[in-house]
């Protein structure tokens, strides 16, 4: 197991995707089971909207 940034994580596999993270989510914490290597861009896309799921519950909007 390895945990990253999510921003490392971004910058590694698919760098024009850091841009929609805030810098809140680009530093939240990611555990890769088999390692940075075994990761796609696919992956990448469900982490980061898996992240901005999670942090958008604190955001009400009216």
């Amino acid at each position: 197991m390895q945990t990253i940034q999510l921003a490392h994580l971004i910058e590694s596999i698919s760098p024009r995707y850091l841009s929609l993270l805030k810098r809140k989510e680009q530093d939240f914490p990611i555990v890769l089971r088999d390692g940075l290597s075994k990761v796609k861009e696919d992956d990448v896309k469900e982490i980061i909207e898996a992240v901005i799921m999670e942090n958008g519950k604190e955001t009400y909007l009216h």
